[in-house]
């Protein structure tokens, strides 16, 4: 009995699921899906959002200094680094100088020798005769040219010097401590040039605009001399490029110039004015020849044939 009680209690719950499964079937138990609703978005997708405005500051930067100025041309800035320097030197071979050492600024490239002014060709000795003018005055002279003293009087001329006189005056001058000197003054006619000349006892004479300079170039350009007379006066350099003069001073004695220069790109480069002087030397013009008192030549004569008339043919 017990065997089939088993039995019975086995089937009672097999038909109790049985039915139960039937009875959620029926009922839709199994859930089914569901459809959502459409979504539509009004607006924008997106609204932008400018970002944040943070004032610039102004910064206002010093205009760089120049900070060095090489071959003297102006307005060489390096506001970012300073390139070193490169170049050939006779004798020494590349020489490379930077930032960190001693930079060794390159010669400028011509400097003064000399400044003269050359004396007229014919120079007043003395005059030979009386205190006060007299046409018959032998006046001495000297050639500077040939270094020949010869003498004239008022009215004479010399053919072989080329000068006549034309007039004598004495003047009495005082000098210190109440001296008196008389001082002659000669007038000359050149008949080379047909110049009028005044001569003044003790006083040499030059023409004016008679002065002249002597130059010479130099490293970083081979060497040569350059013979300067007035403004504007321009030496070519190697490579492109000049020396121009833009003032001349004899009292100092001065010489200004400017160099002209080519870039890389074909671009002219001018300097600053570059004032030239002698360095202890002064200028001085060059003393005339006086002939010895005792030769005392004739007429146009050399100190040799001083005893020749006073119309020698060779005045």
């Amino acid at each position: 009995m017990k065997k089939y009680y088993d039995k019975i209690l086995f089937l009672l719950g097999l038909a109790v699921v049985g039915i139960g499964f039937g009875i959620f079937s029926y009922k839709g138990g199994v859930p089914q899906p569901v459809s959502m609703p459409d979504v539509k978005l009004t607006g924008n997708a997106f609204e932008p959002i400018p970002p944040p405005k943070i004032p610039e500051p102004k910064v206002i930067w010093d205009a760089p200094a120049n900070q060095r100025e090489d071959f003297d041309e102006p307005g060489w800035v390096y506001s970012i680094f300073t390139p070193p320097i490169i170049y050939w030197k006779d004798g020494e071979g590349w020489i490379v100088s930077g930032p960190g050492g001693d930079i060794t600024q390159l010669p400028f490239g011509v400097h003064l020798l000399e400044a003269k002014k050359d004396l007229y060709r014919i120079q007043l000795s003395g005059v030979s005769g009386k205190s006060e003018a007299d046409p018959k005055d032998e006046i001495n002279f000297n050639d500077e040219e040939t270094n020949i003293p010869f003498h004239l009087a008022v009215g004479e001329e010399s053919p072989r010097h080329q000068v006549k006189v034309t007039n004598l005056t004495i003047d009495r001058v005082e000098k210190s401590h109440g001296l008196v000197a008389m001082v002659a003054k000669v007038t000359i006619l050149d008949e080379r040039s047909g110049q009028t000349v005044e001569l003044t006892q003790g006083e040499p004479y030059s023409p004016t605009n008679n002065e002249y300079y002597n130059l010479e170039v130099g490293d970083p350009y081979p060497p040569s001399d350059w013979h300067v007379t007035a403004v504007g006066d321009k030496k070519d350099l190697p490579g492109g490029g000049s020396f121009v003069v833009t003032d001349l001073d004899f009292d100092k004695p001065a010489v200004t110039v400017q160099k002209h220069t080519i870039s890389k790109t074909g671009k002219e480069l001018i300097s600053k004015p570059r004032v030239l002087t002698l360095e202890d030397q002064p200028a001085a013009p060059t003393q005339p020849v006086q002939p010895t008192p005792s030769a005392k030549p004739g007429k146009g004569s050399t100190p040799a044939s001083s005893t020749t008339s006073a119309k020698s043919s060779d005045k």
